[in-house]
């Protein structure tokens, strides 16, 4: 048997998925459809010029929920939050715009069965 050389070719610059496609476009969407300051729990994706461009725009990235004003416009980002997020914006009577990979939220929906059938999540 002989061996050959194969080449591995790299797309640059690479995309991202669509799970991080749909959540920037989301936050697009919410400047166009309500103004500025769109909150954005966490970083929308890890890159910076994103970001910054997103920032110069009037989006607010924060950490938590409650460092947005009560009634802001708050998305989560496309990684996907914990329950007690979403009830502490509902609380907050934050409009939430839900920018979760559909992936992800897959996941999370399998997780929440698991649990149910009676298995150890972690």
């Amino acid at each position: 048997m002989t061996e050959t050389a194969k080449k591995v070719l790299l797309a640059a610059p690479r995309g991202y998925c669509a799970g991080v496609d749909r959540a920037v476009e989301t936050v697009e969407k919410a400047l166009e459809k309500y103004g500025a300051p769109i909150y954005v729990r966490k970083q929308i994706v890890h890159n910076r010029y994103v970001v910054e461009s997103l920032a110069k725009r009037g989006v607010v990235f924060v950490e938590e929920a409650s460092e947005a004003p009560e009634g802001a416009h708050l998305v989560f980002s496309a990684h996907g939050i914990a329950p007690t997020v979403r009830a502490e914006a509902q609380e907050r009577k934050q409009l939430t715009l839900d920018a979760t990979c559909p992936l992800v939220t897959k996941v999370h929906n399998e997780a929440r069965r698991f649990h149910r059938d009676g298995y150890h999540i972690l």
